[in-house]
């Protein structure tokens, strides 16, 4: 059997799923021939799917060395370099398959994946527009052009990409999902509600309660409806302000939600709330949560927007000021980063460097830590330049909020601890990347979901310095001119 011959039972033993049977043919070969470029290809798509990056760089690298004019094995190594985060790689891997075959569309849009991973947005755009121009039905290629356009805040041009992605590919529900963040963000809360809809078949969200019908709308009163939890806690603070409209409407309400949220949820009037994974009284029908906007017909003129929602006990805010003591200088909470997990965390969080530099120019005030997670300060009890570290006492939500009633100010990135100041009507700064969210809207420094709420954007992106000299401004106005804070949230307080 000639190598052609051997290599093509190979790859049809690759087509058929075997992959370890066909990585030991692949070797075989390789064993008799290793100078044979397509055998190291092949072997390296092999190693790839197997999960073994470092070792389908050593083979495409080496079918590329051999063949100089293989341009699929550079593309192919560009995308193993690019699983490993090897982006300058990847991209120069890339670029030499372009050379190689300028008319490959794929090769383009492979580029441009690597671009826009790597932050390089005009880069980006511009290999999935040559993407586009070489085969103009490029689903994908148009629905990353229109994600790139809206993290370039040309929000336009994105929703033109979105349509023309889905009109060249209406099956696909992850451009729809794409299409209702940026309908939201301009405030057509009629297309993008109904396009939101989509995120359960996109994957962005997961179906649960399926043993029960879904409530689609209709006259709810006199029965039971399950409406449950399906993302972030901040998620569940948001939308939690439906819960008390689906009551009033006749419904008996019964709300499936995270344990962090639990005790500070069953604090809302009429409302039986159950931890996730709890067992759950008798219900007729179930809803998601976040699809109670769309419903209910929610515009951005009537959002509900009975604020404060979400408040602690009052035994929580007697701890709390046990706790703290009297306040004798103006207290100003501060929360610089959200979960890393988070697929957006990058855009959205702060370095603690940066919030030291500015609490450090204002010594009037006492700072106080909210921060979790990775991002929360090493000390025990002091940060930097004094900033006070009271995250290992806050337990779960009822108690944050419990201690946010003994503070006059919150600054936060886009956190859970930014809706729960929203949602308690404290005075609360938001620090918001270019591209945020959809739910803060484009162009605003207020925010309707949250009336207490101001918020601060960058004007370029990844810039927070000028945003926090801004905070800094405002801080130095509020409380080093007029020398006094503001007036203390209290609980039923509005």
């Amino acid at each position: 059997m000639s190598n052609e011959q051997s290599l093509a039972s190979a790859i049809a033993l690759h087509r058929r799923g075997s992959l370890r049977e066909a990585e030991a043919a692949y070797r075989r070969i390789l064993a008799v021939a290793p100078d044979y470029a397509e055998a190291h290809n092949a072997l390296g798509i092999a190693l790839q799917q197997q999960g073994n990056a470092e070792g389908a760089v050593t083979a495409f690298r080496r079918a590329a060395t051999l063949k100089p004019d293989y341009a699929a094995a550079q593309a192919n190594l560009g995308a193993a370099l690019q699983r490993l985060g090897r982006i300058d790689e990847a991209a120069a891997a890339h670029g030499a398959a372009i050379a190689l075959d300028p008319t490959n569309p794929d090769y383009h849009y492979n580029l441009a994946l690597v671009r826009q991973g790597g932050g390089d947005l005009d880069a980006a755009a511009a290999q999935y527009r040559a993407a586009i121009a070489l085969r103009p039905g490029h689903a994908g290629a148009h629905n990353n052009l229109g994600t790139v356009l809206r993290m370039q805040g040309r929000l336009d041009q994105a929703i033109a990409a979105y349509r023309t992605a889905i009109a060249h590919d209406p099956s696909s529900p992850y451009f729809r999902y794409n299409h209702a963040q940026v309908a939201l963000m301009r405030g057509d809360f009629a297309v993008g509600w109904s396009e939101h809809e989509f995120r359960f078949a996109a994957g962005i969200a997961h179906e649960r309660h399926g043993d029960l019908p879904r409530w689609c709308g209709d006259r709810p009163a006199g029965r039971t409806i399950l409406v449950w939890a399906e993302q972030g806690l901040g998620d569940s603070i948001q939308f939690g302000r439906y819960l008390p409209l689906l009551g009033r409407l006749g419904a008996r309400v019964v709300f499936e939600v995270q344990a962090a949220l639990g005790r500070l949820c069953g604090n809302i009037e009429g409302i039986t709330v159950v931890v996730r994974d709890r067992p759950l009284p008798v219900c007729d029908l179930q809803v998601p949560l976040m699809s109670l906007p769309y419903l209910m017909g929610t515009t951005v003129q009537t959002i509900p927007g009975d604020v404060p929602y979400l408040l602690p006990t009052e035994g929580s805010v007697a701890r709390w000021r046990d706790r703290l003591g009297p306040r004798l200088r103006p207290r100003v909470a501060l929360v610089w980063a959200g979960s890393p997990g988070y697929a957006d965390d990058g855009n959205r969080s702060l370095p603690v460097e940066l919030i030291a530099g500015m609490t450090a120019t204002h010594s009037a005030i006492d700072f106080y830590s909210f921060q979790f997670g990775p991002a929360a300060l090493k000390s025990a009890a002091t940060g930097p330049d004094g900033m006070i570290d009271l995250a290992d006492e806050l337990g779960d939500f009822e108690s944050t909020a419990g201690a946010l009633t003994q503070m006059d100010l919150l600054i936060s990135a886009d956190t859970s601890a930014l809706h729960l100041g929203g949602a308690m009507g404290m005075p609360v700064w938001a620090l918001l990347p270019f591209a945020p969210d959809w739910r803060w809207l484009d162009g605003r420094d207020d925010c309707p979901w949250y009336p207490s709420l101001r918020l601060f954007r960058q004007r370029q992106p990844r810039q927070w310095r000028p945003v926090l000299d801004r905070v800094s401004q405002e801080l130095r106005r509020l409380f080093d001119t007029e020398g006094q804070a503001f007036a203390p949230l209290r609980p039923g307080s509005s």
